[in-house]
């Protein structure tokens, strides 16, 4: 065979090998991965959640190490009948002979050497066995209240009521969650317009275990998970004071729309200024009044409702109303639109329904006596 198409199989057994390990978006979607291949023999993670992440781990592994073997029978098949082939050949068997002892021995005594069993023998009670800690996973992984959070294509995070859990390609990493406190270490922004309008931030995690006899982990994951994970924690992630998370798309809008709303007229009432009635903690502070000019009558088919005259008292602070903007704008113009485009849309009243815009929005005060 000759030189090019050694180089040819070499470059194509390395992107189906990198695939295999690693596999992307696509070879997920078409369900050509180790666990969606193996999903008959692995069973139901749902039921048997340990179980389970024995025999993918124990696939997994055993499948990684025929890889080599494969390289070498691809190249054969292609025709590559050098004199290294042979010495290769066995190289690569021996590699899977090894691995198979080493899968055996993770099976033999009572699977104590497994890796999935491994992180479990410290949470077994004296005198019993290391299943009653599988099988109170097993309970807590079927409740509907736990969280599957995704780190990587290989590897997730695993939150229920009373367990911590990273599963990765080849092992496991389970904590209870009142033995270890998670610390933030370092945390990094990436851009997904050229525009800087959506922007997503990863967040390092050190998992930190009060015992000695628990391994401590680390995971990955964004600012958005944090906060779907954050329920789940019996303490909050810690923070140090020079790592700043990124705040939520609503968070970012209620800031921009505070900062337009102070460029309006202020509205000054002669009564007291009450309580919002939507978070009863701030008070009211923002009154509609409307401000804008008329449509003109040829552009009334296509431009947006007119604004009416709102006749409500100053009964919202402004975050609520943007934070009710926000929603009704979401909605409106849909998930993937800008925050920046909400604040062209049109708002409505959330007690008479009357339509404003942000020119309408504006702040009050009650009038010195």
């Amino acid at each position: 065979m000759s030189f090019a198409m050694d180089i040819l199989l070499t470059l194509f057994y390395l992107l189906f090998s990198f695939c295999v390990i690693y596999p992307p978006t696509e070879f997920v979607a078409a369900g050509f991965t180790i666990p969606q291949i193996f999903e008959g023999l692995l069973g139901s993670e749902n039921m048997n959640f340990i179980g389970y992440q024995m025999k993918r781990i124990t696939i997994t592994a055993f499948i990684h190490s025929c890889l080599p073997m494969g390289y070498v029978f691809t190249l054969w098949c292609g025709g590559e009948r050098g004199s290294w082939m042979m010495a290769s050949a066995i190289s690569t068997v021996i590699i899977v002979l090894l691995m198979c002892y080493k899968l055996v021995c993770w099976w033999e005594y009572e699977k104590l050497k497994h890796p999935v069993v491994r992180p479990l023998l410290c949470y077994v009670p004296q005198g019993c066995d290391w299943r009653v800690v599988a099988n109170n996973i097993n309970i807590a992984f079927r409740s509907v209240d736990k969280v599957c959070l995704p780190l990587t294509a290989t590897s997730k995070l695993v939150a229920t009521d009373t367990w911590l859990i990273r599963v990765t390609q080849y092992g496991m990493n389970a904590v209870h969650h009142e033995d270890c406190s998670l610390f933030a270490t370092a945390t990094d922004n990436h851009t997904l317009t050229p525009t800087g309008e959506e922007e997503v931030q990863y967040v390092n995690i050190e998992v930190i275990p009060y015992r000695p006899d628990v391994e401590p982990f680390s995971f990955r994951l964004t600012t958005t998970a944090l906060r779907e994970l954050q329920p789940r924690l019996p303490r909050p992630v810690r923070v140090p004071d020079h790592i700043s998370l990124l705040p939520t798309v609503v968070e970012r809008f209620v800031t921009l729309f505070k900062h337009y709303v102070d460029q309006n007229p202020t509205y000054y009432v002669d009564q007291e200024l009450e309580q919002c009635i939507g978070c009863m903690q701030n008070m009211a502070d923002v009154k509609l009044d409307r401000r804008c000019e008329p449509v003109p009558a040829p552009l009334a088919g296509i431009a947006p409702p007119p604004c009416q005259q709102c006749n409500c008292r100053v009964l919202w602070c402004c975050a609520c109303m943007a934070r009710w903007w926000a929603a009704r704008a979401g909605a409106a113009l849909g998930a993937g639109a800008p925050s920046s485009a909400w604040l062209a849309a049109r708002g409505s009243c959330p007690v008479c329904r009357a339509v404003f815009c942000m020119l309408d929005v504006l702040p009050a005060r009650q009038r010195d006596s």
